[in-house]
């Protein structure tokens, strides 16, 4: 399978730069940029290869430097005629790297500051996604499992029942399930199924009794007396809720974001940060800086980057100002700038 897409042309202040294309296929996933500085044109390439995991440089098609699958670091810098150029490449989750060119310190896929794209996952329609999903699985467990064993412990009654044949069912593991009629309060007759354990599985025979227990007031609902099943409903209800909670927290997170963003885009005010902290995220392929500020009104409020790479955030040690901006009406809301100057961009090259 082959997939391309056309990335947006950026500007580039010792010349211009392009990022061409993208391409992966079973085997190789590819990034092209072309780039021209000091009237000299190159076309970069990054190959990664799908099976062995290590990444090439190639420059007008020779090869310049490589990293094998088992170095940690995620980067690679070469000389690219008088300048240093570095490939920086972030990974999230299987098949989802995402690769940037950096020269002089400046990402030639956005003529700017270089910095980690977000995860993919972190959006606001993924974390929509996930919170309806989240919300489906949970009331489908609720509804088909906890109800009718909250109903089951506190209306059941046990009646005698009998087998009238067996099955199984097979996928990722084997399910044991007895045929069996009983009567209930009404004198009604009923057939039904219920799972069962493989022992029980096992030494039933046609015409034995089984101990069913059923709701009087909806005979519907019943089962094996022997097969509890209410601690492992409870585990999915538990694991279920809390995936319920993470998504709603996402959603808050993103929309918090995207709030603060178009505040920030209509209002900001500019202002001179203290790094506290700087420390490791993502397995370490990216930083974060803590930080804090004063507002306009002397309160000290606090705030956190998003995520960097290495090479900026060893600019900013502890103790070190920096530039953010915050909303004047929302003053604990911030965003990280860094430099000051928004022409300019800050990369300590080998820091990573």
């Amino acid at each position: 399978m082959r997939r391309s897409c056309t990335l947006r042309s950026s500007t580039f202040p010792s010349g211009t730069a392009e990022c061409l294309h993208a391409e992966a296929s079973d085997r190789i996933a590819t990034k092209r940029w072309r780039i021209t500085i000091d009237d000299a044109t190159y076309d970069v390439e990054a190959r990664a290869s799908m099976w062995a995991g290590g990444v090439r440089v190639l420059v007008n098609g020779s090869e310049l430097a490589r990293r094998g699958a088992r170095e940690s670091a995620r980067r690679i810098i070469f000389p690219l005629g008088r300048h240093v150029a570095t490939l920086v490449w972030i990974t999230y989750g299987r098949g989802s790297t995402r690769y940037d060119l950096v020269v002089d310190g400046r990402s030639v896929t956005t003529g700017g500051q270089p910095r980690p794209p977000g995860h993919p996952d972190e959006s606001l329609t993924t974390a929509w996604l996930l919170l309806i999903a989240s919300v489906a699985i949970l009331c489908g467990v609720l509804w088909f499992g906890a109800f009718p064993e909250i109903r089951l412990a506190a209306e059941g009654r046990e009646v005698s029942g009998q087998v009238t044949g067996r099955h199984t069912e097979s996928g990722r593991s084997t399910s044991y399930y007895l045929h069996y009629s009983f009567v209930d309060a009404d004198g009604g007759a009923r057939v039904a199924l219920g799972r069962v354990a493989f022992e029980t599985y096992r030494d039933a025979r046609l015409g034995d009794p089984i101990t069913v227990v059923y709701v009087p007031s909806a005979p519907g609902i019943q089962r094996p007396a022997s097969y509890d099943e209410r601690i492992w409903i409870a585990l999915l209800v538990g694991m279920f809720g809390a995936i319920l909670l993470s998504a709603v927290y996402m959603v808050w997170r993103a929309r918090r974001v995207r709030s603060i963003t178009a505040a920030l885009a209509d209002r900001a005010v500019r202002t001179r940060a203290t790094v506290k902290r700087v420390s490791k995220e993502w397995g370490g392929q990216a930083m974060r800086i803590n930080y804090h500020y004063d507002d306009a009104e002397g309160s000290t409020r606090w705030g956190r980057s998003p995520r960097l790479y290495a090479e900026e955030a060893a600019a900013y040690a502890p103790g070190s100002s920096a530039t953010i901006a915050y909303d004047p009406n929302d003053p604990g809301n911030s965003i990280w700038i860094g430099t000051a100057d928004p022409n300019a961009t800050v990369w300590v090259a080998g820091s990573g």
